[in-house]
Order: C-alpha cells, then sequence, then structure tokens
C-alpha cells in the first residue's frame, strides 16, 4: 500500500474562530477566578493583557499552523474493503462515528454531544472518499498522521 499526506494552507476562518474560542473561555475563566477571589473586575491593567489578549492570539495561530487541514492518498491496495474496515476501526478508537450511508464519500463526526459542539471551533472532521483505486481520507493533520502510523504497523 503506498501512502501519501498532503497539507493544504492555514485557514483563516478556522484561525479567527478558535481566537475567538480561546479568547472568550480564557477571559471567561479570568472572570470567574477574580470574582471568587472577591475583586471583581476586568484585568487588563499592568501585565495582565498578556495573558488576556496576546497569549490567545499566540496559541491560537501557532496551533492552526501545526494541525492544519490535508488529505491522506491511500493507492496500490489489494482489497479496499479491509482498508476502509481498517480506517473505520481507527476513527472509532479516536471517538468518531460514521454519518450518512453512502459507501463511496463517508463522513465522520465525534460521537458524543460535547465533542460535537467543541467541533465547532476545533474542525476536527474526517470524510473518506473511495473509488477504485484510490482511498482519499480529509481531515486534520494530527488524525491523519495517527491513521498513516496505524496503517503502516497494522501489517
Amino acid at each position: 500500500m503506498k501512502i501519501e499526506k498532503s497539507l493544504f494552507k492555514i485557514s483563516i476562518s478556522e484561525t479567527i474562530i478558535f481566537l475567538l474560542f480561546c479568547l472568550v473561555s480564557l477571559n471567561a475563566i479570568i472572570a470567574v477566578t477574580s470574582v471568587l477571589i472577591g475583586k471583581p473586575g476586568f484585568v487588563l491593567s499592568e501585565t495582565g493583557w498578556i495573558s488576556q489578549l496576546v497569549f490567545p492570539a499566540v496559541y491560537a495561530i501557532m496551533y492552526t499552523s501545526i494541525n492544519r487541514n490535508g488529505v491522506l492518498h491511500l493507492t496500490e491496495f489489494d482489497d479496499a474493503g479491509t482498508v476502509i474496515r481498517q480506517i473505520e476501526s481507527i476513527l472509532l478508537k479516536k471517538g468518531y462515528s460514521a454519518v450518512g450511508a453512502n459507501p463511496e464519500d463517508i463522513n465522520y463526526t465525534k460521537s458524543t454531544a460535547i465533542g460535537r459542539f467543541f467541533n465547532y471551533f476545533f474542525r476536527e472532521d474526517s470524510n473518506v472518499k473511495v473509488t477504485r483505486n484510490t482511498v482519499l481520507i480529509f481531515g486534520k493533520r494530527n488524525l491523519l498522521t495517527s491513521i498513516e502510523w496505524n496503517l503502516k504497523n497494522s501489517k
């Protein structure tokens, strides 16, 4: 089996959505903590702005640049059915479930409700397209690397 991985360019919209998620969640934690301590307020004084504004921005840019969207090309295999079953078992172990009944185009999304909620921000759905000679797996880099490693070592 021949495996090739290609990564796409960084998505600006995903970076902005993840940045907003980081900003809101981190600042909500800081606000709740300040209320519990007894000093409610928005802490943008002195060096507080670094942890409230700069850290989420840098983290969002780094995370989306490392874990980019990509495609995994699988070719030169003997039986497409066994390859699809291997991919499905790997994705089921990772907490994904199949959505849709089309055997040539299988979409996988997170199984739990909270996983689907966070999927709006992390955008980690996966899509498997099957043709007679090729299997294409679309997803994030971390998931594609895991699938690639499991397929290479399953022999």
